[in-house]
C-alpha cells in the first residue's frame, strides 16, 4: 500500500526505493497491482514504472505483463481521445460550447499521458437552456438517451442526463454540478464563465474549468465516493503543480462562496500528507472549519478512509457528509431527511419495490449511522493508537 502511495506522487519512480523495498519479489508485485486497481491508480503506476525503466521487471517476476497491459491502456485511451474530440465537434457544429469536467479535461492539463488518467465516460457541462440542443445533436452522432421516465426523473432531481453508444461510449450532460437539495452550491455559470481555451492534441478547440474551479469540483467528487478514491487525491495534486498561476486567494474565497470549504480543507489535507502536495502554510485553517468539524473529521481517520475504502461504506460516507457541512443549521436539516428518506425519495422509485423501505426502515439507517459516529469516541477519548493519529491529522507533519 505504501509503494502504491509512493509510486503515484509526482517525484514517483525517482524517489522510490526499489532495492530496499522488496519490488524484485512476485508477492509484492503481486499486492502493488491489486491496490494499485483497487484504488484506480494503476495506469498511473504502469506510466511512471515505464519512466523508470522498471516495468518489464513485472513480466520477469511475478509473470503480469505490465508494458503490455499499458499499450493497452494507452489504445483504450486513445479511443476516448478521439470520442472526446468528436463530441466537442458536434456539439460545436450545433452552436454549442461545452465545458469539459473530470478525467477528459484533467487529461488535458494535469496529466503528461493519457494512459495515466483513465475514465469511463465523457462529462460535459453546458447551460442550462443549450441542454436539449445538446443533446440533439449527441443523438444525431448515434447516443441513445435514457428513457423517457428516467430522464424526467433525472431533469427534475439530477444535474445530468446521460447518454450511449454502441461501441461503449457514454457521455453525461450536466446543467448543473449537484442537485437542487444539495447543502453545496457549486456555481454552474461561474464554471463557465470562467473556462480556459485549450487544445486537445488532435487539434479541437475545448474549454476546461479554471483550476481553482477543478479543484472545487474535485473535492466535491471525493465527497461522492466517500474519500475512497486515491486517485481523487491524485487528480487535485496534479492540477496544482500543473498550474503556475493558481490562484490561492480565489481557492478560498471560492470555497467560501460555494460552502465546500470543510470538502477543499479535507482534500487538501489528504493531499499534502498522502502524495506531498505543496499547500501554502495556514490555507486551510484558514478556511475556517470549526474545531467540531476537524475533531470529528479527525476521528473518521480520512487517511484510512482512502486507503482503506471505507467511505464505500453508506453511515461512513454520511458520517463525513455530516462534518463537512459550512454549519449546524445544514447538518441537522440534512440529518432529518436522511431518516425520514427525503433524500432518498426520488430515486427509490428506480429501485425494486423490496429495496424502497418505509420510514422504519430509514430511521434504523440513521440509528446504524449515529451508532458508527458513537463508536469512534472511545478510540478518540482514550487515547489509543487511532486516537492519537486521528488528532494529529491537521497538524503540520506529513505522512
Amino acid at each position: 500500500m505504501a509503494a502504491t502511495v509512493s509510486l503515484s506522487r509526482r517525484s514517483g519512480s525517482d524517489t522510490f526505493p526499489f532495492e530496499s523495498s522488496g519490488f524484485g519479489t512476485a508477492p509484492f508485485q503481486q499486492a502493488l497491482r491489486a491496490h494499485a486497481e483497487r484504488l484506480s491508480v494503476l495506469g498511473l503506476i504502469l506510466v511512471e514504472l515505464a519512466r523508470g525503466g522498471r516495468i518489464d521487471e513485472l513480466r520477469s517476476v511475478s509473470g503480469f505483463d505490465g508494458a503490455s497491459q499499458l499499450r493497452l491502456l494507452r489504445r483504450q485511451a486513445a479511443m476516448w481521445d478521439l470520442e472526446r474530440d468528436f463530441v466537442l465537434q458536434r456539439l460545436a457544429e450545433a452552436g454549442v460550447s461545452p465545458v469539459l469536467l473530470k478525467g477528459a479535461a484533467l487529461r488535458l492539463t494535469a496529466y503528461r499521458d493519457s494512459a495515466e488518467r483513465l475514465f469511463a465516460d465523457i462529462d460535459v457541462l453546458v447551460p442550462r437552456d443549450s441542454l436539449q440542443i445538446a443533446v440533439a445533436a449527441l443523438v444525431e452522432a448515434d447516443y441513445e438517451p435514457e428513457s423517457e421516465d428516467r430522464n424526467k426523473l433525472y431533469l427534475e432531481h439530477h444535474h445530468h442526463l446521460i447518454l450511449r453508444k454502441a461501441q461503449g461510449f457514454v457521455v453525461e450532460v450536466h446543467w448543473a454540478l449537484e442537485p437542487a437539495t444539495s447543502p453545496f452550491r457549486l456555481d454552474a455559470a461561474a464554471f463557465l464563465r470562467d473556462a480556459r481555451e485549450v487544445t486537445t492534441p488532435g487539434g479541437t478547440p475545448a474549454r476546461v474549468p479554471g483550476p481553482e474551479h477543478m479543484v472545487l469540483h474535485l473535492s466535491h467528487q471525493n465527497l461522492e465516493d466517500g474519500f475512497s478514491q486515491l486517485r481523487r487525491l491524485v487528480d487535485v495534486d496534479r492540477v496544482i503543480a500543473n498550474a503556475p498561476d493558481f490562484d490561492w486567494p480565489r481557492l478560498a474565497a471560492e470555497a467560501t462562496r460555494m460552502r465546500v470549504q470543510g470538502l477543499v480543507a479535507l482534500t487538501l489535507r489528504l493531499a499534502e500528507v498522502l502524495l506531498g502536495t505543496s499547500v501554502p502554510a495556514g490555507f486551510i485553517k484558514g478556511l475556517g472549519l470549526s474545531r467540531a468539524m476537524r475533531a470529528h473529521l479527525a476521528l473518521l481517520d480520512p487517511v484510512g478512509l482512502v486507503l482503506e475504502q471505507r467511505g464505500q461504506r453508506r453511515a461512513v460516507r454520511e458520517a463525513v457528509l455530516l462534518w463537512c457541512l459550512p454549519d449546524l443549521r445544514t447538518r441537522l436539516r440534512i440529518l432529518k431527511e436522511m431518516g425520514t428518506g427525503e433524500r432518498d425519495r426520488p430515486w427509490l422509485t428506480l429501485a425494486p419495490a423490496w429495496l424502497r423501505g418505509d420510514l422504519a426502515t430509514r430511521l434504523a439507517a440513521l440509528v446504524k449511522l449515529t451508532a458508527y459516529q458513537a463508536s469512534l469516541y472511545p478510540a478518540g477519548l482514550l487515547g489509543g493508537r487511532s486516537g492519537r493519529r486521528a488528532r494529529s491529522f491537521w497538524g503540520p507533519e506529513r505522512g
